[in-house]
């Protein structure tokens, strides 16, 4: 937790030359924070006034203290300056909170005054639930299900991130993966976003660094969630590339950019998380599909081509103990990102012959989904798959056949057959072997 610290020091000072007393009032006021027990200054202002007297009948009268014009004008200007507002998501998605700055901190820093508070309130009864000071920016983007709150606040030489959650309103502050803060001198981008929340709740991408040769962007990928009332997070740093390819699948007429990422771990070794992500011109997400290497998170997407139209081909084969369900979905995207339907399919079926439960093996059926999946493939190029637990990216989509390789790697296909023929002959023999 950060304890923000500010000590104000007055002196009066005074002076003669010929005739004329000069009156000086110097205010010190060092501002820094202390954060677990160790104390870290951010930032030291210095301030003058300079009171000028006539010396008339002043000297034997002493040194009268009063407002000066210069503290007059300093008032005037204070009150004139602009007070930092909310930027991003000041409204939870549900309408229920609402983050507030509140108040003016009569500090001007910069042409911009802090506000005196920082606030989240419940928008039906106006209680506060959390309070923090101002800053001289505050931006807060909300989670997709409003769990979770992220707050950046950026001073003059430094910023930091927290992320905040609406149950026990606690607080978790961002570090990089090795644990160290936020280096002074890195701030927020000014041409993307500086968060994007995923999906599944808790779980964002994080930009910090503006670009450029003296602040490089870097990105991370973090994950936040309540821990016996309190919350917890973790960072990790991740890559992004954009993919090759002019796609259009919001069929607007303006390309959008298909961004991967890669998640690393320790080392700079990827600890298999990948996420493709499609982006409209301005850099607004619309689109987002998450994959990694573990079984139940395979996932093969590709971009299809129709009568000169995009569309995303999502095609998951999965199979657990012997009982497959193989399925896919052609789409377009709307202009906000939700899935169009063009065009789906399906079928199950059992490899466990032997077992009671045995349910449906029909070759017919098998091999007129595969045919139809693998007639769009042809038409496809691949933009991610982590099928079989190995990660790919790239290449014709004709070339995906690992929905093939129980009757390929089976040592029993035969090329000289059909596929139905080899999917018909492998089963039956599984059936007898099993059978026996």
């Amino acid at each position: 937790m950060y304890r923000i610290v500010k000590n104000c020091y007055r002196f009066e000072l005074a002076a003669e030359r010929a005739g004329t007393y000069t009156a000086y009032t110097i205010i010190i006021c060092d501002v820094y924070i202390e954060r677990d027990g160790t104390v870290k200054r951010r930032l030291w202002v210095l301030t003058v006034m300079l009171l000028l007297l006539a010396a008339c009948g002043q000297a034997e009268a002493g040194l009268p203290m009063k407002e000066t014009e210069e503290t007059d004008e300093y008032a005037a200007l204070v009150a004139t300056t602009p007070v930092a507002g909310i930027e991003g998501e000041a409204v939870s998605p549900d309408g229920r909170f609402e983050v507030r700055a509140e108040g003016a901190s009569g500090e001007y820093v910069s042409g911009i005054q802090p506000p005196e508070f920082l606030q989240i309130v419940d928008r039906e009864t106006g209680e506060v639930l959390w309070q923090d000071h101002g800053w001289l920016s505050q931006s807060v983007l909300w989670s997709p299900e409003g769990g979770f709150l992220a707050q950046a606040r950026t001073a003059r030489t430094w910023c930091s991130i927290i992320v905040i959650e609406t149950e026990n309103w606690t607080e978790w502050e961002f570090t990089l993966p090795d644990g160290s803060p936020i280096p002074e001198y890195t701030f927020l981008p000014d041409d993307e976003p500086w968060c994007v929340w995923r999906e599944y709740e808790g779980c964002f991408d994080l930009t910090l660094g503006r670009g450029g040769d003296g602040e490089p962007k870097i990105r991370y990928y973090c994950v936040a969630g309540s821990t016996n009332g309190t919350i917890e997070g973790c960072s990790w740093e991740e890559d992004r590339v954009a993919l090759s390819g002019d796609y259009d699948f919001d069929h607007d007429g303006t390309p959008e950019t298909v961004e991967l990422v890669t998640i690393f771990g320790e080392n700079g070794v990827s600890v298999g998380g990948y996420t493709l992500r499609i982006w409209k011109e301005g850099g607004t997400p619309i689109w987002v599909q998450n994959s990694d290497l573990g079984h139940a998170s395979w996932c093969s997407v590709f971009a299809f081509e129709q009568d000169g139209r995009d569309y995303l081909f999502r095609y998951n084969p999965t199979m657990y103990q012997g009982f497959a369900t193989y399925s896919y979905t052609l789409f377009s995207l709307s202009e906000t990102g939700e899935e169009q339907v063009v065009r789906e399919g399906s079928v199950n079926f059992d490899l466990n012959f032997g077992a009671p439960m045995h349910e449906s093996y029909d070759p017919e059926a098998i091999t007129a989904f595969l045919e139809e999946v693998h007639g769009l493939l042809e038409d496809s190029e691949l933009l991610l798959t982590t099928e079989s637990g190995e990660f790919r990216s790239g290449g014709p989509g004709a070339g995906f056949k690992d929905d093939l390789s129980h009757w390929t790697d089976s040592g029993l296909y035969d090329e000289s057959k059909s596929l139905e023929d080899n999917i018909r002959s492998i089963g039956a023999y599984w059936k007898k072997r099993q059978a026996s």
